[in-house]
């Protein structure tokens, strides 16, 4: 063996003399091992908070038929265009009224046994977003006004920045009910809790209030109802005053898991 292989062997077998010792000693490992030796009691608490909606998201259509496509498309860009102009001039920002689906596909009916096809139906979604929940009969109101004949629902929400606040107060709910659990389990024992040792969460979940709508023009056939002539039924006429829309609550909800430390 030369010196320079002997030398190598002799430095490798120091290192696992430190290395055993340093084991040995609890340097390496000594979270686990300590963690393993505590007395702990583990809780989880489930928070949530109740508020009122500041926002909506109000979902519509303008459904048109005609006997072929490009009369359809024609009149529905007319129609939307109006709706459009109309949530502008209450107040509803571009941003916040946006295209949520576009779709074009024909229609057919049963005559002497055979399917005939009797024109082509345009529907051409939107997704309006209302800062100001006071408004939304208003909102819904001048859509219909100006031509939407599908209203599918109005989904009440809160805004980003209000949100955040609520998960915040979910989760200190959440940590208060684990902290009342831990309590009454170390009574119900006879052990005092020294304190917490580990805090996780499952982060959290919010809940809108969902209200489905149900106004429309009739049209079904594959979503889509038509008359024994293949044209859709007349459009009812929108009411004088605007709906009258009471949201319910959202939720906002936190769950927490709190490992703690007894004697």
């Amino acid at each position: 063996m030369n010196n320079r292989t002997k030398w190598i062997t002799v430095f490798m077998l120091a290192c696992l003399v430190i290395s055993a010792g340093l084991a040995s000693a609890g340097f390496w490992g000594s979270d686990t091992s300590e963690m393993q030796q505590k007395k702990v009691i583990t809780v989880s608490g489930y928070g949530t908070v109740d508020t009122y909606p500041d926002e909506a998201v109000l979902r519509l259509a303008v459904v048109t038929q005609a006997e072929d496509a490009k009369n359809a498309s024609e009149e529905n860009v007319k129609k939307m265009d109006a709706v459009l102009a109309a949530l502008y001039e209450i107040g509803i920002p571009e941003d916040d009224a946006v295209t949520s689906g576009y779709r074009v596909w024909p229609q057919y009916s049963w005559r002497d046994e055979e399917q005939q096809l009797t024109g082509f139906q345009v529907r051409n979604s939107l997704t309006v977003t209302v800062r100001d929940i006071e408004k939304i009969g208003d909102v819904i109101d001048a859509a219909l006004s100006a031509g939407a004949n599908e209203i599918n629902d109005v989904t009440f929400t809160v805004s980003d920045d209000r949100q955040a606040e609520l998960k915040s107060e979910a989760i200190a709910d959440a940590v208060a009910k684990a902290m009342a659990d831990a309590s009454s389990v170390a009574k119900a024992m006879d052990v005092a809790i020294m304190g917490p040792v580990e805090i996780s969460t499952t982060g959290s979940q919010f809940s809108p209030y969902r209200m489905h709508m149900d106004y429309d023009t009739g049209y079904r056939s594959g979503g889509v109802m038509v008359t024994p002539e293949g044209m859709p039924v007349p459009m009812p006429t929108p009411a004088a005053a605007p709906p009258q829309i009471q949201p319910g609550d959202v939720t906002v909800s936190a769950q927490v898991t709190v490992v703690y430390e007894f004697r």
